[in-house]
C-alpha cells in the first residue's frame, strides 16, 4: 500500500517552531527543548528525503537547539548555587516573540492590501498641480507603523449598545480644522491626543485621512522619536526640507 505524505513548506525556522508550539499548545515561555529539537530535526530529515531545499538558517537553528538542549542537560558547575542561572532558552524565546509580533503585522498588511483592491483611488484633476513628493512626505514613518496605529484605533473603539442607522456629517476639512485647533500654538501633537475624543469608526477613518491631507500641504510632518514610541504630527519648521528627519 502506498502512502502520500504532505509536507508543509515554512518561511523560515522560526515559522516552523511557532507551528509546533501552536499545534501542540506549548507555553512559549516554557518550551520543552528536547521535544522541540526532536520535532525540528525530524522535519529537516523529512525535507531532505523529499528533495526539498532548506535554507542554511534551518541548519543554524538546528545547531542552536542542540546547543540549548546540551546546556540544559549539563548545568554549569561553576555557577554559585545562590546565583540565578540564566535559562538557556531565553534567547530562543526572545527570537520567537519578536518574529511572532512582526508576522502578525505582516498578516495585517496583507489583509489591508487585499481589501484595498475593493476600493477606487481618488484621481487628480488634469489641471491640479502635484507639488509634493509622495515618497518623501511620510519618510519618518513607514507603512507598517501607520497600519498598526490604524488597527489599534479601530480595535479600541467601544461597540455601541444600541445599533441605529445614522448618517454622520463629517468631512476631512472639518477634521483638519479640528486637529489644527487642538494643536493650537504648540509645535507638535500626538496621535493619541488627536483621537482621544473620537466616538466612532467613521470619525477615526475621516480623521486619519485628514492627517494625511495636512501632511500633503507641506506645513506639517509626521515623526516618531524612537522605534515603537508615540507618533506625532509636527508643524514643519521654516526652511526645513521635505523628508528631513528630526
Amino acid at each position: 500500500m502506498d502512502y502520500q505524505v504532505k509536507l508543509d513548506v515554512f518561511e523560515g525556522p522560526l515559522d516552523l517552531l511557532l507551528f509546533f508550539i501552536k499545534r501542540d499548545e506549548i507555553n512559549i515561555h516554557n518550551i520543552p527543548i528536547a521535544y522541540i529539537t526532536e520535532e525540528f530535526l525530524d522535519y529537516i530529515h523529512m525535507a531532505r528525503k523529499m528533495d526539498i531545499q532548506l535554507a542554511g538558517e534551518f541548519l543554524e537553528m538546528a545547531v542552536m537547539l542542540i546547543r540549548i538542549k546540551t546546556k540544559m542537560l549539563l548545568p554549569d558547575q561553576d555557577q554559585d548555587e545562590e546565583e540565578d542561572i540564566e535559562d538557556p532558552r531565553n534567547e530562543l524565546v526572545d527570537m520567537l516573540m519578536e518574529y511572532k509580533k512582526y508576522k502578525k503585522v505582516s498578516e495585517l498588511l496583507e489583509d489591508l492590501e487585499e481589501k484595498s483592491g475593493q476600493h477606487f483611488t481618488v484621481q487628480l484633476d488634469d489641471h491640479t498641480e502635484q507639488d509634493y513628493d509622495p515618497d518623501l512626505f511620510l519618510s519618518d514613518v513607514n507603512l507598517m507603523e501607520l497600519g498598526t496605529v490604524f488597527k489599534e484605533l479601530l480595535q479600541n473603539m467601544s461597540e455601541p449598545s444600541i445599533y441605529e442607522v445614522e448618517k454622520i456629517e463629517l468631512t476631512t476639512d472639518d477634521q483638519q480644522l479640528h486637529i489644527i485647533e487642538k494643536m493650537g500654538e504648540r509645535s507638535r501633537i500626538s496621535f493619541t491626543e488627536i483621537t482621544e475624543e473620537l466616538d466612532n469608526k467613521i470619525e477615526v477613518v475621516v480623521t486619519f485621512l485628514a492627517l494625511l491631507e495636512l501632511v500633503k500641504m507641506d506645513d506639517y510632518v509626521v515623526k516618531q522619536d524612537e522605534l515603537f514610541e508615540e507618533i506625532h504630527l509636527e508643524k514643519r519648521k521654516q526652511g526645513e526640507e521635505i523628508g528631513a528627519k528630526a
